[in-house]
């Protein structure tokens, strides 16, 4: 029987002394210089260490979020305001912001005032929060931040923000407090609908309509209600996400399951919300939720279509199943770049078989080659080779998963020999991922391990799994297609950037592709790729280079434990058109989270 850590690379002897980390980008004070030699074999004396508490070239603090909160949703819109929302605030918060709002739930908001397309590269920096008032509000640098909705304000549908409603439509499972991607997408005049995830399980998603905008902000704000998820069995865990450039929300559903057998664990109770959802027993005594109807990237068909009802969900079932965290598609409108939030993970790469249509094509896995004896994060780059994965159309894998369906008694599931199988069949060799000396066929008449079993099929083809806390992937659409069209590599700004939030663990194990220096590794490290074009004639990415890492990390501190003036933790990102990376926090080792202005030293 295939066991988990099987799916793990062999070990890579690489060593480097972790003294290393001091070196980093400036981001831990130097040492000072030695001082002149002694005399009569009397030592000189060391000079004294470098200061800690600035921040590194180009960052600058944008907006810090009210306690217990982190920043989601963000996403520049098109009339240049800057949509972002307070998730999970603390209950306890009390201040009111100048427009009278207290922040205790979950807040739908945008800021406005500000022209985001013209935002000064030299505009006041904010100050970190140190009183409770500044501490539970949003605090700006530039405009001023207008709450659009919040959790539990009645929409028109009838339905109350954030509600998580059974697949009958009518039934009310939970209140979410967990708003997250947002999605901004024209009405066709002058206004805006604007879709937001509810992250939760089941997941939801909301919209919200908006015009009339002015310098204090949008005078017309309407609450439509809920999407109606019951035409994919519901989602789970609605992530961050992008739209696609023809104009349709692509939302990511966060799996959160390393193992597909533990859906049937009867202690777990994860699956029993969908199981609710859905209007099945919940506790295992009849049917159960599929679990390969879970997982993908959900795209909104219609979404400008004035009748919320004429909205339809769609899951991109061949862009993989595993934990989205978010998909950007490139200017080629065939290629497509995918993060998986988790520990032990895999950064993936769809290109389809026709620019424009994500309903059939090929899905890879990176493998990632380190600098060569370097573990310093901010040092250390990857070549990347993207491993072959498999190819299926959307019809073919969603017949596969109907076969799926069943109680959960049967617990029907693709098991880890089959996965191993099918990678034994596929590469012709025998693998170390079972027990027996034989290559073995592949159990079914297609691919579908490659698509259900996505993270263990790539890593059982050679695919780097060690990626930790990936999260936010994003380009600046306009800059890249200025790139793509002129076909000049090095023409503006043909670059895309990746969140890592943490890289401990097995980024800093001495395992396998990833070795990295783990110290300050709970802070995070934003990544630079540029974009290519590959032999194929599609976009790609061939390197990933370190372009700010967090910390240092003090693990004595009550709060606060990464520097206060670096980022932590990195999350959502978003591209300014000038190049710019707006860089979000989730965080729990700054006291209020951060958005981050990062002018790039390196571009």
């Amino acid at each position: 029987m295939l066991r988990k850590q099987s799916f793990r690379k062999s070990p890579v002897a690489i060593g480097i002394s972790t003294a290393m980390l001091a070196m980093s980008i400036g981001l831990t004070g130097c040492e000072g210089d030695d001082g002149t030699d002694g005399v009569s074999g009397v030592n000189g004396v060391d000079g004294t260490d470098g200061i800690t508490n600035f921040i590194p070239a180009g960052l600058k603090r944008l907006a810090t979020a009210p306690l217990g909160a982190e920043f989601t949703g963000m996403y520049l819109n098109s009339d240049n305001t800057f949509f972002l929302n307070v998730q999970h605030p603390s209950s306890s918060n009390t201040t009111t912001d100048a427009a009278g709002k207290i922040f205790d739930k979950g807040t739908v908001g945008v800021i406005v005032g500000q022209d985001f397309s013209a935002l000064p590269s030299d505009f006041g920096a904010l100050d970190l929060p140190i009183t409770t008032a500044d501490k539970e509000v949003v605090m700006t640098a530039v405009g001023s931040y207008q709450v659009l909705t919040q959790q539990n304000e009645v929409a028109l549908d009838g339905n109350q923000m954030g509600d998580i409603l059974a697949a009958d439509g009518t039934t009310l499972i939970k209140s979410s407090n967990d708003p997250d991607f947002n999605g901004v997408i024209s009405d066709g005049a002058t206004g805006f609908y604007v879709y937001t995830n509810w992250e939760d399980r089941p997941g939801g998603m909301g919209r919200i309509h908006v015009d009339n905008l002015t310098a204090s902000g949008y005078g017309t704000v309407t609450l439509d209600g809920m999407v109606d998820f019951s035409g994919v069995e519901g989602t789970w865990v609605n992530c961050f996400g992008t739209v696609s450039p023809w104009g349709t929300p692509l939302s990511a559903e966060e799996l959160y399951f390393d193992d597909t057998a533990d859906w049937f664990d009867a202690t777990n109770s994860r699956p029993q919300a969908l199981a609710s959802y859905l209007g099945y027993p919940t506790d295992g005594s009849g049917d159960w939720p599929n679990p390969y109807r879970y997982g993908y990237i959900v795209e909104l068909e219609n979404p400008a279509d004035g009748v919320l009802a004429n909205v339809t969900p769609n899951k991109l079932e061949t862009q993989g199943r595993f934990s989205h965290e978010n998909s950007v598609v490139m200017p080629d409108q065939k290629t497509v770049f995918l993060s998986d939030d988790g520990t032990g993970v895999v950064f993936f790469k769809f290109v389809a078989d026709v620019a424009g249509d994500l309903s059939a094509g090929t899905l890879y896995g990176a493998k990632v080659t380190q600098t060569n004896s370097v573990t310093d994060p901010a040092e250390a780059s990857f070549a990347i080779e993207w491993i072959e994965i498999g190819n299926m159309t959307e019809a073919n894998i969603e017949a596969a998963i109907a076969s799926y369906d069943g109680t959960f008694a049967a617990a029907n599931h693709i098991t880890d020999e089959e996965v191993c199988d099918w990678a034994e069949s596929k590469t012709g060799t025998d693998l170390d991922c079972d027990t027996d000396v034989t290559v073995d066929a592949n159990p079914y008449a297609d691919d579908r391990v490659a698509f259900l079993e996505s993270r263990k099929a790539a890593v059982a083809l050679g695919a780097t799994g060690e990626f930790r806390k990936m999260e936010g992937v994003n380009i600046n659409y306009g800059l890249a297609s200025t790139w793509w069209n002129a076909g000049a590599a090095d023409g503006p700004q043909a670059y895309m950037y990746m969140a890592m939030s943490s890289y401990d663990s097995t980024m800093s194990d001495d395992l396998g592709d990833i070795q990295l220096d783990g110290t300050n590794g709970k802070c995070g490290v934003v990544y630079r790729m540029k974009l290519v074009q590959n032999a194929s004639g599609d976009v790609d990415v061939t390197t990933m280079v370190p372009a700010i890492v967090g910390g240092p990390y003090y693990a004595d501190r009550i709060v606060n434990e990464c520097n206060v003036n670096n980022i932590s933790n990195p999350d959502n990102l978003v591209i300014m058109d000038d190049g710019r990376v707006l860089i979000g926090e989730d965080t729990g080792n700054h006291e209020n989270n951060v958005i981050w202005v990062f002018d790039d030293p390196a571009i």
